[in-house]
């Protein structure tokens, strides 16, 4: 991870790119700090320039633009805000997200793709006009547009202008999924999303989020990848995925680690055994705290998924983030949760097994991800699949818990942290144990 010494002196010579941006001034922006807080900016900005002396004191990781132009885009109530006037929207960007987990030429190329597919589909089925194309910087592409259909934006009242929007980008959502494009559902249709900067630094990765022409999506990544800026400090970007043991290291994740398969010399009839990476669900730095984390059992029905949701959503423990191995759904919570309350809750939820192990130990053991072979060929990696909407965002009653929130973060899964109370060190324990 960059410094923040490192993030200010680049942040001081370089400025990021706001020329696509009709009325920067109406948009809000948002950074992640080094320490993962964020921060929202108390004034309006009109120019590069501008943005880059504040982001030059800041050195912030992660620099964002909201997705909305508002009339007074500073200070903006929340959604939920009864009493303060509801903001004016003017307009709101049509944005999508494409991301191919994790940090590779491969995933990226198959990103690339995509998105590219997706562009031709736009452009022959709905009334957009293409504002800007853009490497994420990471693991993706951000494809953004204008929406040439102003009626919505005429509505009188703020409140219903804001939700009529909100809710003719669900529509468009569902037509883009159904027709199998592989975009973040959870960006679309939210007026107060923010998108990643151009011109900016992935905090992660150390390369710049940059605006490519439709010619350099429509050609192979190999034509020129090389070409797109980053730090000189900036992760390589490997040609195949990562193996799931750069998760126990700290610091640069993407350091080379070898994870070496057991293997039996002897020719047998019995299984092969397989080397896993396991986390636990302990907060690491508390007195009996721990973390939801569970894999959802094959054998469970819509029904009981929903109601494990909003038992969740009731005792706010979300946001719960899922991930997809091979079919299986994983689910964490990077919550801090007294140990005896969560041993009861997933028992009755119908993880027995766990909440036993979490009432003996005082936290559980979780497979993460089997090890990959140097020539995996990343279809069977960890995939993050978004939050678990029906099971809340938690609403601050239980503090998040650090450890958790840095797993999420080696899984290239940031988490917005905000004012809310934060529990234990970020130092998830690992172990790599070997199974049959």
């Amino acid at each position: 991870m960059l410094t923040q010494q490192t993030l200010e002196a680049w942040y001081g010579s370089h400025e990021s790119d706001l020329a696509w941006v009709e009325k920067p001034s109406r948009h809000q922006f948002r950074w992640r700090l080094p320490n993962d807080r964020w921060a929202t900016a108390s004034r309006q900005f009109s120019s590069s320039k501008a943005l880059q002396k504040e982001l030059k004191k800041q050195g912030p990781r992660d620099v964002y633009i909201g997705t909305s132009a508002w009339l007074t885009p500073v200070n903006l109530p929340k959604r939920s805000d009864e009493d303060a006037p509801h903001p004016v929207l003017i307009d709101h960007w049509v944005v999508f997200d494409i991301d191919f987990t994790p940090f590779c030429y491969r995933r990226l190329e198959q990103a690339r793709k995509a998105a590219h597919r997706l562009l031709l589909w736009i452009e022959a089925n709905e009334d957009l006009t293409l504002l800007s194309l853009s490497y994420s910087g990471g693991k993706g592409f951000h494809l953004i547009f204008k929406d040439n259909d102003r009626t919505l934006f005429s509505i009188p009242d703020p409140k219903e202008r804001e939700e009529a929007v909100r809710t003719a980008r669900q529509a468009l959502l569902r037509r883009v999924i159904e027709q199998g494009f592989p975009v973040d559902s959870t960006v679309t249709a939210d007026t107060r999303r923010i998108i990643r900067l151009p011109g900016t630094l992935h905090g992660t990765t150390g390369w710049v989020c940059t605006r490519i022409s439709r010619e350099q999506l429509t050609a192979p990544l190999k034509t020129w990848v090389s070409k797109l800026p980053r730090h000189p400090d900036a992760l390589r970007l490997r040609y195949w995925p990562l193996a799931p043991s750069d998760l126990l290291r700290r610091g640069n994740p993407w350091a080379r680690t070898k994870a070496k398969r057991s293997r039996s010399k002897h020719t047998n009839t019995a299984q092969e055994p397989i080397t896993v990476v396991q986390c636990s669900t302990q907060v690491v730095g508390t007195k009996g705290r721990s973390a939801l984390m569970a894999w959802i059992p094959k054998r469970w029905t819509q029904g009981h998924l929903s109601s494990v949701a909003s038992r969740i959503n009731e005792l706010g423990w979300g946001p719960v983030h899922t991930f997809e191995h091979l079919k299986q759904t994983l689910l964490i919570a990077p919550r801090a949760i007294p140990k005896e309350q969560l041993a009861k809750e997933v028992a009755t939820m119908g993880w027995k097994s766990m909440g036993g192990e979490i009432k003996q130990l005082g936290h559980a053991w979780l497979d993460i991800h089997p090890m990959l072979d140097e020539q995996a060929d990343g279809l069977s990696t960890l995939v993050h699949k978004g939050r678990w909407e029906e099971a809340g965002t938690g609403g601050g009653k239980v503090p998040w818990s650090a450890t958790h929130v840095e797993l999420l973060r080696r899984l290239d899964t940031p988490v917005e942290l905000g004012d809310d109370e934060v529990a234990g060190r970020a130092e998830p324990a690992f172990r790599v144990v070997s199974k049959t």
